[in-house]
């Protein structure tokens, strides 16, 4: 009688969703530039599809950190600026416009929950998910872990908006997926 070997467990390919204000472009622009952030103007379509002009301060270290991410799990776009990520913040971070966005409305928190991680859940399914974003609500970390709990490991990785992504945050998540 002839054994077969046990099948093999479907691996997911982890997901890394990434912000763009308060995470790529900081808060406090006021100090970008002693941060090592340098100022992009933009002039065009916005966020919501009204045309917008303004300064997005974006580092020159990001671009190489997330490629980084990208060895370890898929980055995402997760962020207002919706598909104009991939055309316009991607560039200047020297990113790969192909990485895909989940379609999602301006954040903000509404009873205790971030506005994009309903929607993101959703397109993730039962991925393993790590999020960097500025903004997370006090119920999000619950949701987190029953997310967790039922099977899909989920980390979300608060980054300060005042500095925006540091390489700690970074390394969390590398060390995160690595215990995957």
């Amino acid at each position: 009688m002839t054994s077969t070997p046990p099948l093999a467990r479907p691996t997911l390919a982890p997901i890394v969703a990434v912000d763009v204000d308060g995470v790529l472009n900081p808060g406090n622009p006021t100090h970008a530039t002693a941060l090592g952030y340098q100022p992009h103007r933009y002039d065009g379509p916005g966020p919501e599809g009204r045309h917008v002009t303004g300064t997005v301060w974006l580092h020159p270290d990001h671009g190489p950190w997330l490629r980084e991410l990208a060895n370890h799990a898929q980055p995402v776009w997760c962020t207002s600026w919706n598909h104009l990520a991939a055309e316009w913040i991607a560039p200047r971070l020297g990113l790969p416009a192909t990485w895909q966005h989940v379609p999602v409305h301006a954040g903000g928190i509404r009873f205790g929950h971030q506005s994009k991680l309903g929607p993101l859940y959703a397109w993730a399914a039962r991925r393993p998910l790590a999020v960097l974003d500025d903004e997370f609500g006090g119920k999000d970390r619950f949701a987190a872990d029953l997310r967790t709990a039922g099977g899909a490991p989920t980390l979300l990785r608060p980054v300060n908006p005042y500095h925006g992504l540091r390489r700690a945050d970074i390394d969390a998540v590398l060390t995160w997926l690595r215990q995957l």
